[in-house]
């Protein structure tokens, strides 16, 4: 077997070609030791787009190299596999447990992730940080690309319950990977029209709770994302782009801070720090809440549902058949991922298409005392899993989480929901996107002027500014004051 070795700046590639049976992996394990000697070596690849045989052999090379990798901190990326070799580490049981790329590209650019956290990690106490009157903030740098906030259907179709089969849309897991909205699963729509409810997407995974009269939500891990088994859904909000920071929240209020005031919390920190802030942004987050509120949606917003009496289904004399707002905590001291979108009334929101506005987001008459800002948040549940105190890849943090933890619940958040920590992914959304790509459905347009006239009303409400300055204000004083403190202590 010939093999070849090659570094790209902190990683190396070693390539094959030939047989990786008994002899060939003795050949490779005597490579891989003169390698594995340099201690500060932590991402590697392995290149075997030539080769055609693998035995058990060269998988016991394989996971030997990857746990001396992985107790660095690193890792090991296979790449361009024959289907042969692909199907004989799938027959051992393995291809879950290894990270297998189809070309030396997404190979390079996975390391290269991991050779970023690794330094972000051992930078964590030089990161930025912000104190604040709810508590600690920790800045990691994430992407600089654009984030988008990509829209499918409306919410009009649901609050109104005119939802029907041409307004439902089908997609693969694999292509939401961070969403919030209403939906379901099942082969027909007899399966799935009459029980659509609140659902998330997260690092592949799918959460809702059916409005069959239940209360219990499903989840489901797909292994494989064969194509077979599609999210449906009415409604969906995914954040697109990557995230262009991560935070981590450490409360520093009795029993945790509030989810409204943690996106308060951002919103000013993002007025105060980000250029790229419009007034919309998207969040995906580990929190370690404390008590946990829900809103749950009890029946399907199909028209054969909908109100008599023609109202919306949030009207005050439709909303007690439709929505159950807990007033006390369904779930105390649990693990919650969670995904969301929040608004800052008080930005100038005609940055964005209105009528993507006008799709995506509404005004909740049950917190419409507080207009500063519109939240929408679901979460799925877990029992209590302990949060590393460093962690700077959310998506990898995610996925251990959802595959692993044992999974209670799935439910749209109130803003009363209290956490105690979190990581958050926050993308800072620079366009309102309609989104028709990868979903089964045609779009139906929204009316512009019913969305300007809508957005204009809302944005203009005249505690906004009020409420917003005096925020601002009160955060100003807590910042100088801690300044002066740290004065005194340095004379």
């Amino acid at each position: 077997m010939e093999i070849t070795v090659r570094r790209h700046g902190d990683t190396v590639v070693v390539g094959m070609a030939g047989r990786v049976d008994a002899y060939g992996a003795g050949e490779l394990d005597r490579n891989l030791k003169d390698l594995l000697a340099d201690e500060k070596l932590a991402c590697m690849a392995f290149d075997m787009a030539e080769v055609r045989y693998l035995s058990s052999a060269g998988i016991r090379s394989i996971v030997r190299t990857m746990k001396i990798l992985h107790s660095r901190n690193g890792a090991l990326a296979l790449c361009a596999l024959c289907s042969y070799c692909r199907n004989v580490l799938d027959t051992a049981g393995m291809t879950r447990s290894l990270n297998i790329f189809s070309t030396h590209s997404e190979a390079m650019d996975f390391l290269q992730s991991v050779h970023w956290e690794r330094q972000a990690l051992e930078n964590w106490e030089r990161m930025e940080t912000a104190d604040s009157p709810i508590g600690q903030f920790r800045f990691v740098p994430g992407e600089n690309s654009q984030a988008d906030l990509k829209v499918i259907g409306s919410i009009a179709d649901i609050f109104h319950s005119r939802v029907d089969e041409r307004r439902v849309f089908s997609r693969r897991f694999s292509q939401t990977e961070y969403s919030i909205g209403v939906g379901g699963l099942g082969e027909v729509p007899e399966d799935y029209m009459k029980v659509l409810g609140s659902m998330i997407t997260i690092g592949g995974t799918m959460g809702w709770l059916p409005t069959d009269g239940h209360d219990l939500a499903d989840f489901l891990v797909p292994r494989n994302d064969t194509g077979s088994v599609l999210i449906r859904t009415p409604f969906n909000l995914t954040l697109s782009g990557g995230f262009n920071e991560y935070i981590m929240f450490e409360s520093s209020e009795e029993g945790g801070t509030t989810l409204d005031r943690l996106y308060r919390g951002l919103f000013l920190l993002a007025r105060r720090r980000r250029r790229d802030f419009k007034g919309v942004l998207g969040t995906a987050a580990w929190m370690q809440t404390s008590e946990l509120m829900a809103g749950t949606m009890m029946r399907s917003p199909v028209r054969e549902f909908a109100p008599e009496n023609k109202r919306a289904i949030t009207d005050p004399s439709n909303s007690g058949e439709w929505f159950k707002r807990d007033v006390l905590p369904r779930h105390r001291d649990v693990t919650c991922l969670t995904c969301g979108v929040g608004v800052d009334l008080s930005c100038d929101l005609s940055v964005y298409d209105q009528s993507g506005l006008y799709a995506a987001f509404y005004i909740d008459p049950a917190t419409a005392g507080d207009r500063g800002q519109i939240l929408n948040n679901h979460g799925a549940v877990f029992e209590q899993v302990h949060m590393p105190e460093k962690m700077v890849c959310l998506d990898k943090m995610v996925r251990e989480v959802s595959a692993k933890a044992e999974f209670k619940d799935m439910r749209k958040l109130r803003d009363n929901t209290r956490v105690t920590r979190a990581f958050l992914g926050v993308s800072y959304v620079r366009r309102l996107v309609r989104d028709s790509a990868g979903w089964q459905g045609v779009e139906l347009p929204v009316n512009r002027n019913i969305a300007e006239k809508r957005y204009r009303e809302e944005a203009e409400f005249p505690l906004v500014p009020e409420k917003r300055e005096a925020e601002l204000s009160k955060f100003q004083r807590f910042l100088e004051e801690q300044q002066a403190k740290h004065r005194e202590h340095g004379k």
